[in-house]
């Protein structure tokens, strides 16, 4: 009876609930021996007896085949999220870095007035600067873990504390196509099991659903969100009683997987080679799951979205630690590689507009010591920080040479284009021999390709491509998404993103996979071969497009003068050895007539 009043205590909102079978709020967390208002960001320092650094691991591994970790993951998750608002290393206080509320942390000092937090986007520092905000949340995430595992009965503290030695943050990898993808259900769901201190099971509030604001802190925010006293997910409408729509989180994500595959894909093996191509296609496909997790039509604005919100969202990290991994995985696929010297063009709450940055940037506001912040050279090795990847666990092998052969036929084998799945297995989905399209060992790959002039676009937008039926009452075809967040879009006036929009890179270009949408319908018999003389005409005929602003408006199409749409197509080589990539011609040839005369077409 009384574990049932518990419970139902733990379910309730205005109670700040505690961890199962305990009546406090958190764990007692160990302090820090430095100085507590100028935190180091070490990562997690624990290896283990050969001095190897944890893994961190897909989330749905870790939920089958680490259960206690899964367990601690949970429950330390749950602790993190109830500190106290005000202590610098609270959940609340370490998302806060990201964007909102644009306030100085640990320490570092910020650009009085700059309407943006210390996170840089659209520049060469997004993916660096992310790796040590990812390795600060990891280390407090594990003294929460590690914490909760000394809770556990005496018979149960062993198994607890062992596994807490090598927790590390797990990833959802979104990446991995459309017939493997999925939205895992304890990713929406309100309760979620776990096993308690006595070893039962229970149900707690999930801190994977969202996360509860404590209390409001006057001018963190700005409306609406500083009213609102959970994170959002595609809310059900614009006012303070908004729910999250689950099902619209699930649609869209799922509709975008195709498309993030087979970005993923050409971001690793680009015909635009060099590191900071990969970090500008990568930071492109990123926000496609920001606004599929938080969604992006008007009134349905979830904390995922806009940049100055989106790390309270309980998914932010395992988002951006998948991210991470691509970063990972490239950066010993090109072993050597680096960023070449560029600027930061509308800056960030640390760096004015239009710093130049290069190998030894500081990534404020994390340090490596009471004087120093992590460099962009320095966080290049995630070792560093204590952690590694499944694929990255590089003392396996005998050689550097078998190493990175590896690294580099995992990539070629998870995100491969599924072209190549169903050109290479010569049958379609309706058993018809889709083999025959090849021209040797290539294929034709068809292509929406993107540019826009960002100061004539709003700072935020989305372009949604689809091809229609043949009557007004058939179900438009999606076909991907292109999306730019520029600028803080939902906290600066339009003067100031005027002004901002002028010192960045006049253009902006992405583009979206048309081929395996194709192969499909070749494959049901709506479409003949790959040839231009079939393709053309068809997408002449049923390409469309829409574009939403950062706040989920339609723009007209009279007001896109700033962007344009074009076909193109270009030769794919499929190695006969798997393990080795697809190769990506740099020729392209272009279809104006595909697109001209529509909002956003070429021009004549």
């Amino acid at each position: 009876m009384w574990l049932a009043r518990f419970f139902l205590a733990l379910l309730a909102a205005s109670v700040v609930a505690g961890l199962p079978g305990k009546r406090y709020s958190n764990p007692p967390i160990e302090p820090d021996t430095e100085n507590p208002s100028r935190p180091l960001t070490k990562g997690v320092s624990q290896r283990d007896p050969d001095g190897n650094p944890g893994v961190r691991r897909e989330i749905h591994d870790m939920k089958s085949n680490f259960p206690d970790q899964w367990n601690l993951y949970i429950l330390g998750l749950r602790s993190f999220q109830m500190m106290d608002q005000d202590d610098f290393l609270s959940f609340y206080q370490i998302a806060g870095i990201h964007g909102m509320p644009f306030k100085p942390w640990g320490g570092a000092d910020g650009i009085e007035g700059k309407q943006t937090g210390y996170c840089p986007h659209i520049n060469i520092l997004f993916l660096h600067w992310h790796r040590p905000y990812l390795a600060l949340y990891e280390q407090e995430l594990y003294k929460h873990v590690s914490a909760v595992a000394k809770q556990f009965s005496p018979a149960l503290i062993e198994k607890y504390t062992a596994a807490a030695k090598s927790f590390r943050i797990p990833y959802w990898d979104w990446a991995l196509g459309e017939d493997t993808f999925d939205v895992p259900e304890f990713f929406i769901t309100p309760t979620i099991e776990v096993l308690g201190f006595d070893g039962l099971a229970q149900r707690i509030p999930n801190p994977l659903h969202h996360f509860q604001f404590r209390r409001t802190i006057p001018g963190d925010f700005k409306e609406p969100w500083a009213h609102m006293n959970t994170t959002l997910r595609w809310p059900t409408d614009s006012t303070l009683n908004a729910e999250s729509d689950q099902s619209s989180f699930i649609r869209d994500a799922k509709k975008n997987s195709r498309q993030a595959h087979e970005e993923v894909g050409k971001a690793f093996f680009s015909d635009v080679p060099g590191f900071n191509a990969f970090n500008h296609r990568i930071e492109d496909i990123h926000g496609w799951m920001h606004g599929s997790v938080g969604g992006y039509k008007k009134g349905r604005i979830g904390h995922m979205w806009p940049t100055e919100y989106s790390a309270f969202e309980p998914l932010f990290m395992l988002h951006h630690c998948n991210v991470d991994r691509f970063f990972a995985l490239w950066l010993d696929a090109y072993h050597g590689q680096s960023i070449e010297p560029n600027s930061t063009a509308a800056g960030t709450y640390a760096l004015e507009n239009n710093t130049p940055v290069d190998v030894n940037t500081p990534l404020s506001p994390f340090r490596k010591s009471e004087t120093e912040f992590w460099t962009v050279n320095d966080a290049e090795d995630t070792w560093y920080f204590g952690y590694c990847y499944p694929e990255t666990m590089d003392w396996e092998f005998n050689t550097a040479e078998e190493y990175y052969a590896h690294v580099n036929a995992t990539i070629a084998r998870l995100y491969s284009s599924k072209a190549r799945q169903l050109l290479t297995s010569g049958q379609g989905n309706e058993g018809s021999s889709l083999s025959r399209l090849l021209d040797g060992d290539s294929y034709t790959d068809w292509t929406v390709d993107l540019h826009a002039v960002q100061s004539a676009l709003p700072s935020a937008f989305i372009v949604e491509v689809s091809l229609v039926g043949d009557f007004s009452s058939d179900p438009v075809s999606n076909v991907g998404l292109w999306s730019k967040q520029m600028l803080p879009a939902h906290s600066l006036d339009w003067k100031t993103k005027s002004k901002l929009a002028d010192k960045l890179e006049p253009n902006v270009h992405g583009d979206i996979s048309l081929t395996t949408n194709m192969l499909e319908r070749i494959s049901a018999g709506e479409l003949e071969s790959l040839e231009a003389s079939v393709v053309v005409p068809f997408l002449t005929e049923k390409l469309t497009w829409m574009v939403f602003d950062g706040d989920g408006a339609v723009i007209p199409p009279t007001q896109l003068q700033g962007l344009t749409v074009e076909v193109t197509s270009r030769q794919v080589r499929i190695p006969k050895d798997p393990d080795h990539p697809l190769e990506y011609s740099r020729d392209k040839t272009s279809y104006p007539e595909v697109t001209m005369g529509k909002g956003g077409g070429v021009k004549a």
